[in-house]
């Protein structure tokens, strides 16, 4: 009997550990019930590729900030730099579209308990361009249907919802806006006279290793504890 608790006892402590390592891998940032996917220092990669620049152009866009903003209500904000990667030095430049440098600029604006949730007007510019700009939506939970929101309440564009993407009709062209799980801008598509002008693709977004690795080492741990608990039980068991 005291040996099925100890086993039982492991079993639990591992469920424990297990809770305690992969809530951080998966939590961005929270404030009250309102959250985003990222965290100050994580970064977004992005290939982008249209059909003047002859070579796929990389986009960086770093966390820089995530604070409290009083207006009117509390809400939590966002601000990133977008960056570009120069081919001949391989190294990244602030991006400049339209005469705005995109370093340190506020990306969106939300609370969830009262339904605040926008856009910066900058964001927009870089969206038409084909660069993203609507890059993060909330994840407590991710619904798409936040970014239809967004265009209804505060552009003159229309939008429609198929599952986890998005078509915003911006005068002729036709946007169109990929999400993943976890909140993450994937694919962005700007179509013009049916024909794909710019495509913007992710290939790497914050915590992919370190979930993998977290993963991997729980598992590996869990199969220890088992393993161990079922030696010691048949040891005791024969003798």
């Amino acid at each position: 009997m005291k040996l099925k608790k100890y086993i039982l006892g492991n079993i639990l402590f591992f469920f424990l550990v297990f809770s305690g390592c992969i809530i951080p891998v998966f939590a961005g940032f929270k404030l009250g019930d309102t959250s985003v996917p990222v965290d100050e220092g994580d970064f977004i990669e992005y290939d982008f590729d249209d059909n003047v620049v002859p070579e796929p152009l990389k986009i960086k866009v770093e966390v820089v900030s995530i604070f409290q903003y009083y207006e009117i209500i509390n809400a939590l904000v966002v601000n990133i730099n977008v960056s570009k990667l120069k081919s001949n030095t391989k190294t990244y430049e602030v991006l400049i579209v339209d005469s705005i440098k995109y370093q340190n600029q506020t990306c969106l604006v939300y609370n969830k308990t009262h339904q605040l949730f926008r856009y910066d007007q900058y964001m927009n510019n870089l969206l038409m361009q084909g660069y993203g700009g609507y890059y993060i939506i909330p994840d407590d939970h991710v619904d798409v249907n936040i970014v239809k929101g967004f265009i209804e309440g505060y552009t003159a564009w229309s939008a429609n919802v198929i599952g986890n993407t998005i078509t915003i009709d911006i005068a002729n062209n036709q946007t169109i806006l990929t999400y993943n799980e976890q909140g993450i801008l994937i694919k962005q598509e700007v179509i013009s006279n049916n024909e794909i002008i710019s495509t913007l693709t992710l290939i790497k977004q914050p915590n992919n290793v370190v979930l993998i690795v977290s993963i991997t080492v729980i598992i590996a741990v869990a199969a220890g504890v088992i393993l161990i608990g079922i030696i010691i039980y048949k040891y005791k068991f024969k003798t």
